[in-house]
Order: structure tokens, then sequence, then C-alpha cells
């Protein structure tokens, strides 16, 4: 399908990208540098699915579907080598009026439930807030407003997340999704958008403080007192 092509060429080349321009030549911040245990994240999610492909992409009076209050969340687990793994949940409704599979006399809910394997670059690049990643996965779509109201997809995407205090960041995501099954029935594919806050729990990797060290020496002398020398 053209969407997964241009998908997988895109990620590509920004992970062409990543490595050339950021890398760090030290093999050892492989194994040393874990940027999280778990991570847990809400978003605000827009679902372009108006049957075009990559043909208008940012055609969002027209094609993009989405609510004005955060309608996804996501937990995600670290483990080693910059590979994760996130489940994520998603709601939107579709509008009368937009553009819905070349058509725009449709309403209706979008649910999405999605287990994607991602692979961070964090580990090889120098700057500590930026953490772009890749994703691959599957998940199960159901639009109410389409004949094949479930469908099983395959899940292609490329995002960002940028810490700007402690474990606190912003999230930027976008995924291209394609069906395995209902083909045309199901509606084909189609591509998600969001942009939402996370906070990253820490491993513990960067090392223990030692508590044990002593943070303020105690003489242990009595101050004498000193009475009034005027006597009386």
């Amino acid at each position: 399908m053209p969407i997964q092509k241009t998908l997988l060429h895109a990620v590509l080349l920004l992970t062409l990208l990543l490595i050339t321009n950021t890398v760090d030549a030290q093999p050892s911040v492989l194994a040393n540098r874990k940027p999280y245990s778990w991570m847990i994240g809400i978003s605000w999610t827009a679902v372009e699915d108006d049957g075009r492909g990559l043909c208008q992409p940012f055609d969002v009076a027209q094609s993009w579907n989405y609510e004005y209050f955060p309608t996804r969340i996501m937990v995600d687990k670290y483990f080693k080598y910059g590979l994760s793994a996130e489940f994520s949940g998603a709601y939107v409704t579709y509008k009368a009026g937009k553009l819905i599979n070349d058509s725009t006399n449709r309403s209706g809910v979008f649910l999405a439930l999605d287990l994607n394997c991602k692979y961070s670059f964090y580990p090889l690049i120098t700057p500590r807030w930026v953490d772009p990643y890749v994703s691959l996965g599957i998940g199960m779509t159901q639009r109410t407003m389409m004949p094949g109201v479930s469908t099983i997809t395959g899940n292609v995407g490329v995002g960002v997340n940028l810490f700007f205090f402690r474990g606190l960041g912003f999230q930027l995501q976008t995924s291209g999704k394609f069906a395995f099954t209902g083909g045309v029935l199901a509606g084909g594919g189609y591509l998600q958008h969001q942009a939402g806050f996370v906070y990253k729990f820490n491993s513990g990797s960067r090392g223990r403080e030692n508590f044990n060290k002593k943070r303020y020496k105690w003489t242990g002398k009595k101050e004498k007192f000193k009475g009034n020398k005027r006597g009386g």
C-alpha cells in the first residue's frame, strides 16, 4: 500500500539522520544510560481518515477528527538498549462534515487499542532532554461509521519526547495504521497524531546517593556559659 511505503521511507530517513548527526561514539553509553523504568502519558489525539493517504496530510479543517480535551492514555515499560513496550488507548468522535473515506456524511465513534514496540535513540545521543523514537506494533480499531466496524491494524510510528522539568515532558507522535482485516470494508489505513504530556519514573541507574556520608560536622563540644562578669 502507498501509505505503508511512504511511512517506512520516512521512518528510515529519520533514523539515518538521527544516527548520523547525534550518535555518541562511546559504546559503553548503551549499557549505562537507562532513561526511565516506566512512563505514563495523556494526550490530545487527532485521527485523519479521509481515504486520501498522504496527499494532504495537514488538511486539519476538512480531515482531522479530534476533541478539545485529552482522549489518549498510555503506559510505557522500558527494558534495555533503547527498547520499550507501549500500551495505549484512544477515543475520538467522527463529525459529520469531515471527509471520512471520501465521504462527508458519516459520523460515529473511533476507539483504538495499541501495543507497540519502541526503539528510543536516547541512549545514543548527547542531549539528555530529547528522546526521539520509532515504533512498530499491532492494534485493534473500532469505527462505528464503517461497514466493517472492527479491524486489526499494523502500526508504524515516529515521535519525540521533550523533557523540560525532571521527569515531566511533552510528547509529539504520528502513527500510520493499515488494516490487516476487512480491507476496503474496514476503511483501510489512517493516520493518528498525538500531542500531550508524559512523566517518566527514573530507573535509579544513575547511582544512589551515599546516605551514610555525614553532611554536617558536629564537634561535640559544649559551649561554655559565660556569666555576667560585672559581678554582684
